[in-house]
Protein backbone atom coordinates (compact mmCIF):
# COMPACT_ATOMS: atom_id res chain seq x y z
CA UNK A 1 0.00 0.00 0.00
CA UNK A 2 1.20 3.00 -1.13
CA UNK A 3 1.61 6.02 1.74
CA UNK A 4 1.41 9.22 1.21
CA UNK A 5 2.80 10.28 4.83
CA UNK A 6 6.40 11.33 4.05
CA UNK A 7 9.26 8.65 5.68
CA UNK A 8 9.98 10.58 8.77
CA UNK A 9 6.79 9.40 10.67
CA UNK A 10 8.53 6.44 10.21
CA UNK A 11 10.10 6.37 13.82
CA UNK A 12 7.79 8.21 15.43
CA UNK A 13 6.72 8.27 19.52
CA UNK A 14 5.34 11.06 19.64
CA UNK A 15 2.05 12.61 18.29
CA UNK A 16 0.11 16.12 18.65
CA UNK A 17 -3.67 15.64 18.55
CA UNK A 18 -5.66 18.35 17.19
CA UNK A 19 -9.19 18.07 18.13
CA UNK A 20 -10.95 17.79 21.33
CA UNK A 21 -14.33 16.51 20.61
CA UNK A 22 -16.29 13.42 21.05
CA UNK A 23 -13.80 11.32 18.71
CA UNK A 24 -10.61 12.48 20.50
CA UNK A 25 -12.73 10.93 24.00
CA UNK A 26 -13.89 7.67 22.32
CA UNK A 27 -10.00 6.86 20.90
CA UNK A 28 -7.26 8.77 22.87
CA UNK A 29 -6.76 5.72 24.89
CA UNK A 30 -5.57 3.87 21.81
CA UNK A 31 -2.72 6.29 21.31
CA UNK A 32 -2.10 6.89 24.71
CA UNK A 33 -0.90 2.77 25.05
CA UNK A 34 0.94 3.17 21.66
CA UNK A 35 2.55 6.94 21.63
CA UNK A 36 3.61 9.53 23.55
CA UNK A 37 0.82 12.55 23.37
CA UNK A 38 2.76 15.62 23.20
CA UNK A 39 -0.32 17.99 23.70
CA UNK A 40 -4.09 18.10 22.20
CA UNK A 41 -4.62 21.01 20.27
CA UNK A 42 -8.67 22.64 19.96
CA UNK A 43 -9.95 26.05 18.35
CA UNK A 44 -12.38 26.22 20.67
CA UNK A 45 -11.39 28.32 23.49
CA UNK A 46 -14.28 27.11 25.73
CA UNK A 47 -12.00 23.41 25.48
CA UNK A 48 -8.88 24.67 26.28
CA UNK A 49 -6.63 25.26 29.16
CA UNK A 50 -7.50 22.19 30.68
CA UNK A 51 -6.26 18.85 31.41
CA UNK A 52 -7.59 15.18 29.89
CA UNK A 53 -6.01 11.95 31.41
CA UNK A 54 -3.20 13.62 31.87
CA UNK A 55 -2.33 15.41 28.92
CA UNK A 56 -2.69 19.20 28.26
CA UNK A 57 -5.13 20.66 25.78
CA UNK A 58 -4.54 23.73 24.20
CA UNK A 59 -5.55 26.38 22.16
CA UNK A 60 -4.29 26.60 18.61
CA UNK A 61 -3.26 30.01 18.45
CA UNK A 62 -0.96 29.52 21.82
CA UNK A 63 1.16 26.39 20.05
CA UNK A 64 0.91 27.72 16.78
CA UNK A 65 4.69 28.18 16.53
CA UNK A 66 5.27 24.73 18.28
CA UNK A 67 3.10 22.59 15.73
CA UNK A 68 5.98 22.42 13.18
CA UNK A 69 7.80 20.71 15.45
CA UNK A 70 5.87 18.05 15.89
CA UNK A 71 3.53 15.55 13.64
CA UNK A 72 0.32 16.28 13.95
CA UNK A 73 -3.22 13.80 13.65
CA UNK A 74 -6.28 15.45 13.11
CA UNK A 75 -8.75 13.52 15.26
CA UNK A 76 -12.51 14.80 14.44
CA UNK A 77 -14.93 13.60 12.05
CA UNK A 78 -13.99 13.82 8.72
CA UNK A 79 -16.15 16.83 7.92
CA UNK A 80 -14.07 19.08 9.78
CA UNK A 81 -10.82 17.00 9.20
CA UNK A 82 -10.79 19.25 5.95
CA UNK A 83 -11.13 22.10 7.87
CA UNK A 84 -9.02 21.81 9.71
CA UNK A 85 -6.52 20.95 7.70
CA UNK A 86 -7.21 24.44 5.97
CA UNK A 87 -6.10 26.13 9.12
CA UNK A 88 -3.07 24.56 9.21
CA UNK A 89 -1.78 24.87 5.56
CA UNK A 90 -2.10 28.75 6.96
CA UNK A 91 0.03 27.85 9.78
CA UNK A 92 2.77 26.82 6.51
CA UNK A 93 1.71 23.29 7.50
CA UNK A 94 1.87 20.24 4.91
CA UNK A 95 -0.72 17.32 4.64
CA UNK A 96 0.85 14.04 5.02
CA UNK A 97 4.44 15.49 6.19
CA UNK A 98 2.79 17.50 9.17
CA UNK A 99 -0.49 16.14 9.43
CA UNK A 100 -2.82 13.93 8.42
CA UNK A 101 -6.62 12.59 9.33
CA UNK A 102 -6.57 9.74 12.14
CA UNK A 103 -7.69 7.68 9.63
CA UNK A 104 -5.14 7.86 7.12
CA UNK A 105 -2.87 7.32 10.08
CA UNK A 106 -3.92 4.54 11.13
CA UNK A 107 -4.30 2.55 7.98
CA UNK A 108 -1.06 3.52 6.76
CA UNK A 109 1.15 4.03 9.42
CA UNK A 110 0.49 0.42 11.30
CA UNK A 111 0.92 -1.00 7.48
CA UNK A 112 3.37 0.56 6.39
CA UNK A 113 5.94 0.60 9.79
CA UNK A 114 4.19 -2.12 11.30
CA UNK A 115 2.51 -4.40 9.00
CA UNK A 116 -0.89 -4.59 10.84
CA UNK A 117 -4.06 -3.67 9.66
CA UNK A 118 -5.60 -1.19 12.23
CA UNK A 119 -9.80 0.20 11.63
CA UNK A 120 -10.34 3.76 12.86
CA UNK A 121 -14.44 2.75 13.56
CA UNK A 122 -16.37 -0.23 12.16
CA UNK A 123 -20.39 0.26 12.51
CA UNK A 124 -22.73 -3.23 12.85
CA UNK A 125 -26.77 -2.96 12.31
CA UNK A 126 -28.63 -5.46 14.14
CA UNK A 127 -32.03 -4.62 13.68
CA UNK A 128 -33.98 -2.21 11.22
CA UNK A 129 -36.71 -1.94 13.80
CA UNK A 130 -37.17 1.20 15.59
CA UNK A 131 -38.83 2.79 18.44
CA UNK A 132 -38.84 5.73 16.42
CA UNK A 133 -39.50 6.56 12.74
CA UNK A 134 -37.52 9.86 11.50
CA UNK A 135 -38.80 10.87 8.64
CA UNK A 136 -34.87 11.96 7.20
CA UNK A 137 -33.08 9.23 9.19
CA UNK A 138 -29.56 8.53 7.50
CA UNK A 139 -29.95 4.39 7.50
CA UNK A 140 -33.18 4.83 6.06
CA UNK A 141 -35.35 2.52 8.75
CA UNK A 142 -38.78 3.76 8.00
CA UNK A 143 -38.48 3.45 4.85
CA UNK A 144 -37.55 -0.73 4.85
CA UNK A 145 -40.41 -2.58 3.31
CA UNK A 146 -39.29 -5.83 4.95
CA UNK A 147 -37.65 -5.71 8.72
CA UNK A 148 -34.65 -7.36 8.95
CA UNK A 149 -32.70 -8.40 12.48
CA UNK A 150 -29.42 -10.04 13.17
CA UNK A 151 -28.30 -12.96 15.97
CA UNK A 152 -25.47 -13.26 17.61
CA UNK A 153 -24.35 -16.20 15.30
CA UNK A 154 -24.49 -13.69 12.22
CA UNK A 155 -22.74 -11.08 14.27
CA UNK A 156 -20.03 -12.81 15.22
CA UNK A 157 -19.50 -14.78 11.73
CA UNK A 158 -19.31 -11.30 10.05
CA UNK A 159 -16.31 -10.28 12.82
CA UNK A 160 -14.67 -13.56 12.38
CA UNK A 161 -14.50 -12.85 8.55
CA UNK A 162 -13.19 -9.20 9.34
CA UNK A 163 -10.54 -10.18 12.12
CA UNK A 164 -9.19 -13.50 9.52
CA UNK A 165 -7.74 -9.96 7.80
CA UNK A 166 -7.40 -7.27 10.08
CA UNK A 167 -5.22 -6.82 13.55
CA UNK A 168 -7.15 -4.11 15.26
CA UNK A 169 -10.14 -2.01 15.38
CA UNK A 170 -10.05 1.15 17.29
CA UNK A 171 -13.79 1.64 18.09
CA UNK A 172 -16.53 -0.88 17.05
CA UNK A 173 -19.87 0.29 17.51
CA UNK A 174 -23.37 -1.51 17.44
CA UNK A 175 -26.15 0.24 16.21
CA UNK A 176 -30.35 -0.02 14.76
CA UNK A 177 -32.71 1.16 14.00
CA UNK A 178 -32.45 0.76 17.87
CA UNK A 179 -30.51 -1.68 18.92
CA UNK A 180 -31.68 -2.34 22.62
CA UNK A 181 -35.10 -3.93 20.43
CA UNK A 182 -32.83 -7.03 19.46
CA UNK A 183 -33.11 -9.88 22.30
CA UNK A 184 -29.95 -10.92 21.87
CA UNK A 185 -27.76 -7.80 22.49
CA UNK A 186 -26.32 -8.54 25.90
CA UNK A 187 -25.42 -12.20 24.47
CA UNK A 188 -23.49 -9.98 21.12
CA UNK A 189 -21.63 -8.14 23.39
CA UNK A 190 -20.62 -11.32 25.86
CA UNK A 191 -19.00 -13.45 23.01
CA UNK A 192 -17.41 -10.19 21.35
CA UNK A 193 -16.03 -9.49 24.11
CA UNK A 194 -15.04 -12.93 24.94
CA UNK A 195 -13.77 -13.43 21.58
CA UNK A 196 -12.45 -9.65 20.42
CA UNK A 197 -12.19 -8.09 23.66
CA UNK A 198 -8.56 -7.73 23.40
CA UNK A 199 -8.40 -6.64 19.73
CA UNK A 200 -11.21 -3.80 20.16
CA UNK A 201 -10.41 -0.83 21.73
CA UNK A 202 -13.83 0.27 22.57
CA UNK A 203 -17.04 -1.38 22.01
CA UNK A 204 -19.79 1.19 21.79
CA UNK A 205 -23.76 1.03 21.83
CA UNK A 206 -25.74 4.00 19.74
CA UNK A 207 -29.09 4.41 21.40
CA UNK A 208 -31.91 7.02 20.85
CA UNK A 209 -32.69 6.30 24.92
CA UNK A 210 -36.63 5.54 24.17
CA UNK A 211 -36.00 1.48 25.64
CA UNK A 212 -34.13 0.92 28.88
CA UNK A 213 -31.50 -1.23 29.43
CA UNK A 214 -32.36 -3.96 31.54
CA UNK A 215 -29.69 -5.84 34.50
CA UNK A 216 -28.24 -8.48 31.87
CA UNK A 217 -27.61 -5.91 29.05
CA UNK A 218 -26.07 -3.56 32.19
CA UNK A 219 -23.89 -6.10 33.83
CA UNK A 220 -22.49 -7.34 30.47
CA UNK A 221 -22.08 -3.99 29.34
CA UNK A 222 -19.81 -3.11 32.84
CA UNK A 223 -17.80 -6.40 31.65
CA UNK A 224 -16.56 -5.13 28.58
CA UNK A 225 -16.26 -1.68 29.58
CA UNK A 226 -19.03 -1.32 26.89
CA UNK A 227 -19.71 2.72 26.02
CA UNK A 228 -23.40 3.98 25.41
CA UNK A 229 -23.89 7.18 23.09
CA UNK A 230 -27.31 8.50 23.95
CA UNK A 231 -29.16 10.38 20.58
CA UNK A 232 -31.73 12.92 22.68
CA UNK A 233 -34.67 13.83 20.38
CA UNK A 234 -36.49 14.99 23.05
CA UNK A 235 -37.15 18.28 21.69
CA UNK A 236 -38.85 16.69 18.68
CA UNK A 237 -40.34 13.37 20.13
CA UNK A 238 -42.28 13.91 24.18
CA UNK A 239 -40.01 10.88 25.46
CA UNK A 240 -38.38 12.92 27.89
CA UNK A 241 -38.51 10.71 31.23
CA UNK A 242 -37.89 7.98 29.49
CA UNK A 243 -34.58 9.21 28.26
CA UNK A 244 -33.59 10.56 31.27
CA UNK A 245 -34.35 7.25 32.82
CA UNK A 246 -32.57 5.28 30.46
CA UNK A 247 -29.14 7.86 30.92
CA UNK A 248 -29.68 7.51 34.78
CA UNK A 249 -29.23 3.82 34.81
CA UNK A 250 -26.14 3.67 32.34
CA UNK A 251 -25.00 6.48 34.74
CA UNK A 252 -25.62 4.34 38.06
CA UNK A 253 -23.79 1.79 36.44
CA UNK A 254 -20.66 3.82 36.37
CA UNK A 255 -20.47 2.93 32.67
CA UNK A 256 -19.03 5.34 30.08
CA UNK A 257 -21.65 7.40 27.79
CA UNK A 258 -22.30 10.69 26.01
CA UNK A 259 -25.49 12.09 25.14
CA UNK A 260 -25.40 13.60 21.71
CA UNK A 261 -28.21 16.49 21.15
CA UNK A 262 -28.16 17.30 17.34
CA UNK A 263 -30.51 20.11 16.30
CA UNK A 264 -30.36 19.54 12.35
CA UNK A 265 -29.65 16.85 10.36
CA UNK A 266 -27.95 17.16 6.96
CA UNK A 267 -30.21 16.27 4.12
CA UNK A 268 -29.30 13.41 2.57
CA UNK A 269 -32.27 13.34 -0.16
CA UNK A 270 -32.36 9.75 -1.00
CA UNK A 271 -34.98 8.28 -1.08
CA UNK A 272 -37.39 10.91 -1.51
CA UNK A 273 -35.27 13.52 -3.66
CA UNK A 274 -32.20 11.88 -4.85
CA UNK A 275 -29.57 14.97 -5.73
CA UNK A 276 -27.94 14.00 -9.18
CA UNK A 277 -24.05 14.65 -9.20
CA UNK A 278 -22.13 14.93 -12.13
CA UNK A 279 -20.40 12.03 -12.60
CA UNK A 280 -16.87 13.72 -12.64
CA UNK A 281 -17.66 15.52 -9.59
CA UNK A 282 -19.01 12.44 -7.83
CA UNK A 283 -15.49 11.13 -6.01
CA UNK A 284 -14.68 14.84 -4.65
CA UNK A 285 -18.32 14.21 -3.12
CA UNK A 286 -17.44 11.23 -1.96
CA UNK A 287 -14.15 12.61 -0.26
CA UNK A 288 -15.67 15.19 1.51
CA UNK A 289 -18.09 12.91 2.82
CA UNK A 290 -15.87 10.82 3.86
CA UNK A 291 -17.32 8.70 6.88
CA UNK A 292 -15.03 7.95 9.69
CA UNK A 293 -17.26 4.99 10.19
CA UNK A 294 -17.47 1.63 7.92
CA UNK A 295 -20.10 -1.05 7.72
CA UNK A 296 -19.66 -4.89 8.55
CA UNK A 297 -23.22 -6.75 8.11
CA UNK A 298 -23.88 -9.76 5.99
CA UNK A 299 -19.99 -11.14 5.65
CA UNK A 300 -18.94 -7.37 3.79
CA UNK A 301 -17.17 -4.59 4.90
CA UNK A 302 -18.33 -1.44 3.84
CA UNK A 303 -16.91 2.06 3.05
CA UNK A 304 -20.34 3.75 3.71
CA UNK A 305 -22.66 1.69 5.78
CA UNK A 306 -25.19 3.99 4.74
CA UNK A 307 -24.91 2.15 1.17
CA UNK A 308 -25.13 -1.07 3.21
CA UNK A 309 -28.54 0.20 4.35
CA UNK A 310 -30.06 1.49 0.89
CA UNK A 311 -29.20 -1.94 -0.68
CA UNK A 312 -30.73 -3.58 2.62
CA UNK A 313 -34.28 -1.52 2.46
CA UNK A 314 -34.49 -2.12 -1.42
CA UNK A 315 -33.58 1.15 -2.35
CA UNK A 316 -31.34 0.75 -4.30
CA UNK A 317 -28.87 -1.88 -5.67
CA UNK A 318 -25.20 -1.64 -5.00
CA UNK A 319 -22.61 -3.01 -6.94
CA UNK A 320 -19.59 -4.92 -6.22
CA UNK A 321 -16.83 -1.77 -6.27
CA UNK A 322 -19.26 -0.91 -2.86
CA UNK A 323 -17.68 -3.45 -0.64
CA UNK A 324 -15.14 -5.88 0.07
CA UNK A 325 -16.82 -9.33 -0.02
CA UNK A 326 -14.89 -10.93 2.99
CA UNK A 327 -16.08 -14.01 1.99
CA UNK A 328 -14.01 -14.36 -1.61
CA UNK A 329 -10.69 -13.29 -0.03
CA UNK A 330 -7.95 -14.76 0.51
CA UNK A 331 -5.13 -14.96 3.14
CA UNK A 332 -1.96 -12.98 1.93
CA UNK A 333 -1.10 -9.13 2.30
CA UNK A 334 -3.20 -8.56 -0.86
CA UNK A 335 -6.65 -8.88 0.83
CA UNK A 336 -5.29 -6.55 3.83
CA UNK A 337 -4.28 -4.01 1.61
CA UNK A 338 -8.05 -4.31 -0.22
CA UNK A 339 -9.14 -3.84 2.89
CA UNK A 340 -7.13 -0.75 3.75
CA UNK A 341 -7.38 1.09 0.20
CA UNK A 342 -11.36 0.60 0.34
CA UNK A 343 -11.17 2.02 3.85
CA UNK A 344 -9.25 4.94 2.35
CA UNK A 345 -12.60 5.43 -0.30
CA UNK A 346 -9.97 3.79 -3.15
CA UNK A 347 -12.37 1.62 -5.26
CA UNK A 348 -12.05 0.36 -8.48
CA UNK A 349 -14.35 3.20 -10.28
CA UNK A 350 -13.59 5.87 -7.52
CA UNK A 351 -16.77 5.88 -5.98
CA UNK A 352 -19.56 4.41 -3.95
CA UNK A 353 -22.67 4.22 -6.46
CA UNK A 354 -25.13 5.64 -3.79
CA UNK A 355 -23.03 9.16 -3.86
CA UNK A 356 -24.32 10.01 -7.53
CA UNK A 357 -27.92 11.11 -5.45
CA UNK A 358 -26.96 11.12 -1.96
CA UNK A 359 -26.54 14.72 -0.43
CA UNK A 360 -24.13 13.05 2.53
CA UNK A 361 -22.69 14.46 5.36
CA UNK A 362 -19.54 16.67 3.51
CA UNK A 363 -19.24 20.27 3.69
CA UNK A 364 -20.80 20.62 -0.03
CA UNK A 365 -24.39 19.59 1.48
CA UNK A 366 -25.75 22.98 2.95
CA UNK A 367 -28.85 21.30 2.75
CA UNK A 368 -30.28 20.99 6.35
CA UNK A 369 -33.50 19.35 8.35
CA UNK A 370 -34.52 19.07 11.48
CA UNK A 371 -33.01 16.23 13.55
CA UNK A 372 -35.78 13.60 14.35
CA UNK A 373 -38.89 14.78 12.59
CA UNK A 374 -40.88 12.09 12.21
CA UNK A 375 -43.19 10.72 9.86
Amino acid sequence: MKSKLTDDWKDISELVIYGFGKVAHDNIEFFKNNFNIVYIVDSNKEKCNCEFKGISVKHVSDVKGDLKNHKIVIMTANRNAALVGEDLEKFGLQSGKDFCSMEQFLTEWFWNYKKKVCLMEVHSTITSRCTLKCKHCNMFMPYYKEHVDYTAKDILEDLELLFRHVDYIVAYEILGGEPLINGELADMIRQIGDRYGNRIGNIGIITNGTLLPNEQLIEISKKYNVKYDFSDYTDVVDYKKRFDSAVKIVSDAGLRYSVNRSLRWCDFGFPVNNRMYDFDKVREHMLSCGPIFHGLNDGKYYYCHVSWSADKAKLLKNVSDDYIDLRTLDDDDRAKEAILEHSNGNMAKGFVKLCKICGGCGNDNTEFVKAAEQM
